[in-house]
């Protein structure tokens, strides 16, 4: 398993490829993992400000939130995430295209009508379903974690009314194997509230990248490349998003 902090500079760059979200059909949800009695995420010499304690927090379900909210407060994390693999700049690495998955996050209060706005870190991990077939567990393939700073830099007035987290996620352990991914979210709140979206299952649509080897390859033809075969690819499309849940 894989886990990466993302940098400012990379979640800014695929900030800036969803915009112009549309509205569609919902991803079928994957079954919730259960959760664990709650237990304190202390920090070690080695991880200071608890990051790892508190990504096994987020891999087991642990110290999730159970009161209830009052006005005001984050009561719901509702996600939304595209199933294409889509390519983008990456900042951080002299801005070659990578792989990667785009995402919606919003924060309802208990009345469950515009979104809210607060501050905190976001954690987003996927399961490959592949084991499965033969009876097995969904396995944790690569998590993410976005500081409270880095995640205000996504957050943008949403199309529904208050804001919304607009992710890309640089997957360094992609293959086009990949069939089918469990994908799930945590946000966990300045204020001390956790909460953890649905998991959602995606079949994966490597369209994009079976375009980028059909391209390279009809650049070693006896002619010279062509110019899109050696360069990155145009900014993503837009992508379309589920409308969020209303009261």
């Amino acid at each position: 398993m894989d886990f990466r902090r993302l940098s400012c500079a990379a979640l800014v760059a695929g900030a800036a490829a969803l915009a112009g979200c549309m509205t569609t059909g919902k991803p079928e949800p994957a079954e919730a993992p259960k959760p664990v009695a709650a237990r304190a995420a202390a920090p070690s010499p080695d991880d200071p400000i608890g990051v790892k304690a508190r990504l096994r927090a987020f891999i087991t379900h642990d110290g999730l939130t159970t009161t209830p909210a009052k006005p005001g407060e984050a009561a719901r994390l509702t996600a939304a995430w595209n199933n294409k693999i889509i390519y983008a700049p990456d900042p951080v690495h002299g801005g070659q295209p990578v792989p990667g998955l785009m995402g919606k996050l919003w924060l309802f209060g208990p009345d469950v009508a515009v979104p809210l706005t607060v501050d905190g870190e976001i954690f987003v991990g996927v399961w490959d379903n592949g084991p499965t077939v033969n009876g097995g567990p969904p396995v944790l393939l690569e998590a993410w974690h976005i500081d409270a700073e880095a995640a205000k830099k996504l957050r943008r007035p949403d199309f529904i009314g208050g804001d919304a987290y607009n992710l890309f996620l640089p997957m360094s352990q992609y293959n086009v194997d990949l069939k089918r991914i469990n994908v799930v979210a945590r946000f966990n709140g300045a204020d001390g509230r956790s909460l953890v979206s649905a998991p959602e299952t995606l079949t994966l649509d490597h369209s994009a990248t079976l375009q980028r080897a059909a391209e390279r390859l009809g650049g070693l033809g006896s002619g010279p490349a062509r110019p899109e075969a050696a360069g990155p690819i145009p900014n993503p499309l837009p992508i379309n998003f589920p409308e969020a849940p209303r009261k």
